[in-house]
């Protein structure tokens, strides 16, 4: 059983904008249950599409499973699909995100191997036509029925209920309930406030720090041993959702900082690449834009300590 958790984004223009959110991923070889925590979506309408998406050729081939319902603006649901609910079964290996999008254009995505995806031109999979399907064209135009085959969107949208009483078969169902109190905890931001001062990797410490902004190339600054942060792929994933690092002193120490929020399990995934403390940018003396911070969310960076250039 593989388990990982992504992040949720928001999407304009085929660009990643804002973190909204994770996705928790259960898989094995026959069945996969995908946890969808998102929050801030900033929607009008009360629906959601949800697709699951595998690239082909290089095009983003989309496949309906339903519809996310009573968005308030938050989504908090799961998705159940097992190799029937994938259009054909070789595609089950194939899957590599979730898409969600609105009437309104709006468009979200998690992507399981963080990687650049078109989701503004998805594909919406169907069936290849069968041989008899010629013997159709026979018939009167107001006589022909669409087949499930040819028309796989306009499938039924999915009935939502809460999770526990969630059906074997495939279903999006919205959680009243988180069913970690870690997933809770990075939704809620009243437990997130009760929690952070004990939890793992929070530093509030280091009152007097000067901060400054850089770019990835500007690590060149570093002594060499440092270099290799460069390709990080926490750091890495970090400066792709956010376009900037920091550098922050305090007397003779130095941190290099990951933009980024704040909840236990990215804590886990920030101390196992090497950047094991956060501090909040709310006690940084940093100007930010609406691009380079989340509002949403406990926002600030993964640090670690490195060699001062001068020391």
């Amino acid at each position: 059983m593989k388990r990982f958790i992504r992040y949720l984004y928001e999407y304009e223009q085929g660009k990643r904008t804002r973190n909204v959110g994770f996705v928790k991923v259960e898989q094995d070889d026959y069945e996969c249950i995908v946890h969808v925590h998102g929050k801030g979506l900033r929607m009008n309408e009360e629906k959601l599409g949800l697709y699951l998406f595998y690239e082909e050729d290089g095009v983003c081939m989309g496949v309906w499973q339903g519809e996310i319902d009573n968005i308030n603006p938050a989504v908090n649901c799961r998705l159940h699909y097992t190799k029937d609910d994938v259009g054909e079964a070789e595609n089950f290996s194939k899957i590599n995100g979730v898409i969600m999008s609105n009437g309104s254009g709006r468009k979200y995505a998690s992507v399981w191997n963080d990687m650049a995806v078109d989701v503004d031109h998805m594909t919406v999979w169907t069936a290849k036509p069968k041989e008899v399907l010629h013997e159709v064209e026979e018939e009167p135009a107001e006589a022909k029925e669409p087949r499930s085959e040819e028309v796989q969107v306009e499938a039924r949208p999915v009935e939502v209920t809460p999770v526990e009483e969630v059906p074997a078969e495939n279903a999006i169902s919205v959680s009243r309930e988180a069913e970690e109190p870690e997933v809770q905890a990075a939704l809620e931001t009243s437990e997130r406030e009760d929690c952070r001062e004990e939890a793992p990797g929070y530093m509030s410490k280091m009152i007097q720090r000067k901060v400054t902004k850089i770019q990835r190339k500007e690590l060149a600054r570093l002594p060499r041993c440092e270099w290799r942060l460069a390709n990080n792929n926490f750091l890495l994933h970090g400066y792709y959702n956010y376009h900037y690092l920091v550098f922050i002193e305090n007397r003779q120490m130095m941190y290099l900082g990951v933009p980024g929020i704040y909840h236990e399990k990215e804590a886990q995934a920030a101390s196992a690449f090497g950047f094991p403390d956060f501090i909040p940018a709310r006690e940084l003396d940093i100007s930010l834009t609406a691009e380079e911070c989340n509002e949403q969310e406990e926002f600030g960076f993964w640090c670690r300590q490195v060699r001062h250039p001068f020391y």
